[in-house]
C-alpha cells in the first residue's frame, strides 16, 4: 500500500521549485468555473475589440475551463507564475529614436518563461500529477487566475498589478491535477484613479479593464498586419515594439526591482543599441532574421518592424533620416513599408 503524499508539504515543495526556477511570485488557484470572465470574454468578442486576433474566438470554452479535455481533465490546480521585467533606472531603450516596451527588450520572454514552467511540471509529474505548462502556448486566462491565485490584481488598464513588483510582470502557468491549497483572491484597489485610461495615446482603453485592441498601440505595433490607420500613426509617437504609457503612469509602478529579482535572460539585449530604427527599416529579409533571433521583434516579421521604424522616424521628424526613407518608399518589396515611408517623408517635410 502505497503512503499518501502530504499535499500540504507538496505545495510547499511547488513554492520552493518555483523561486529556484526564477520566478518572483507564485500563487495557487483552486480550479472552479470562470464564469464572470467568461461573460466579459464574450462581450469583448462580441465587440470586435480582439481586431484581427481570431484565434481569440476559437476555444473560449477551454480559456474559461482549466479542466477542460483540451486542456488537462481532472486538473485541481492552477499554479500561477510571475518574473518581473522591471528594472532600475532603465527608462527609454531601443532603435534610437524607437522605444521598445520592458517585456520586449530582453529575450522572448515566451521562451525564457517557458523553459522555467516546463521544469515545474516537470517536477510534479515526478511527484506523480499530471501537469502542463502555459506561457501564451494555450489557451488560459492567466490574468483571471493570477487574480484568483491571490498574486494580483486586474487593474483598469487590464494589466495585472502585483503589490511590490507593479504590472511590469509577465505570467506563466501550471495546471495540475494535484490538489493543492488555494491562495485567498486579491481585491481589486484601484480606486477612483483613471490615470492609465487619460494617458492612454490612441484612447484604446473604452471602459475599465476593457482594451480595444484595434486602437491598442501594442497590437498596432505587434499583431496588426498592414498599414496602420493613418489618425493613429501620429499618436503611435516613438514607441516602435509594444507600448508602457498606461503601465508606466500608474501608481503602483513606482517600485524597483530588487538585485535578486533581475534576471539576466530578460535584462535588454545588445541588439537595442547596436541598431537604431534607421538600420532596422534598411535591413533586408536576411539581416532582419539575424537581427531578430531570440526576440519578441519576430511576430511583426521584417514587414512589420521596417513599417513601425518609418512611422518612428516620420513622428522624429529629422530630416537626416530623409534618405533612407526615400530608399524604402522606392525600393521595399512591400507596399507596407513604402506607404509608411511616404507618410513619414511627407511629414517631416511638412515641419
Amino acid at each position: 500500500m502505497s503512503t499518501p503524499i502530504d499535499l500540504e508539504a507538496l505545495r510547499a515543495r511547488v513554492q520552493a521549485r518555483a523561486f529556484a526556477h526564477g520566478f518572483d511570485r507564485v500563487g495557487f488557484a483552486r480550479v472552479a468555473p470562470l464564469d464572470r470572465e467568461a461573460d466579459a470574454l464574450r462581450r469583448w468578442l462580441a465587440e470586435g475589440h480582439h481586431a484581427s486576433m481570431q484565434w481569440m474566438e476559437r476555444g473560449v470554452e477551454v480559456r474559461v475551463a482549466p479542466d477542460h479535455h483540451e486542456l488537462l481533465p481532472h486538473a485541481r490546480t492552477v499554479i500561477v507564475l510571475a518574473a518581473s521585467v522591471l528594472r532600475p533606472h532603465e527608462d527609454e531603450v531601443g532603435p534610437s529614436p524607437g522605444v521598445v516596451a520592458r517585456y520586449a527588450r530582453g529575450r522572448d520572454y515566451h521562451n525564457v518563461l517557458g523553459t522555467r514552467a516546463k521544469k515545474l511540471a516537470a517536477d510534479l509529474r515526478r511527484e506523480g500529477f499530471a501537469s502542463r505548462a502555459t506561457v501564451d502556448t494555450m489557451p488560459i486566462l492567466e490574468r483571471a487566475w493570477a487574480q484568483r491565485a491571490g498574486l494580483g490584481f486586474v487593474g483598469k488598464n487590464a494589466m495585472l498589478i502585483v503589490p511590490g513588483l507593479g504590472s511590469h510582470v509577465m505570467l506563466a502557468t501550471v495546471v495540475t491535477a494535484a490538489e493543492l491549497r488555494a491562495d485567498a483572491p486579491m481585491e481589486e484597489r484601484c480606486g477612483s484613479c483613471t490615470r492609465c485610461l487619460d494617458a492612454c495615446p490612441t484612447r484604446a482603453i473604452v471602459r475599465d479593464r476593457v482594451i480595444d485592441s484595434r486602437r491598442c498601440v501594442s497590437y498596432l505595433t505587434i499583431e496588426h498586419e498592414g498599414p496602420i490607420e493613418e489618425a493613429l500613426r501620429e499618436p503611435l509617437g516613438s514607441w516602435f515594439l509594444g507600448c508602457d504609457t498606461c503601465q508606466d503612469v500608474c501608481p503602483f509602478n513606482r517600485t524597483h526591482a530588487l538585485p535578486g529579482q533581475l534576471a539576466t535572460d530578460l535584462a535588454p539585449h545588445p541588439r537595442w543599441t547596436e541598431h537604431d530604427a534607421a538600420s532596422i527599416l534598411a535591413m533586408d529579409d536576411a539581416q532582419f532574421d539575424a537581427f531578430s533571433l531570440g526576440s519578441p521583434v519576430r511576430r511583426p516579421g521584417r514587414e512589420g518592424a521596417a513599417r513601425n521604424a518609418a512611422y518612428v522616424l516620420g513622428n522624429r521628424g529629422d530630416r537626416r533620416h530623409l534618405p533612407v526613407l526615400h530608399a524604402r518608399a522606392a525600393e521595399d518589396a512591400s507596399e507596407t513599408v513604402r506607404d509608411a515611408a511616404r507618410w513619414a517623408i511627407a511629414r517631416i517635410e511638412r515641419r
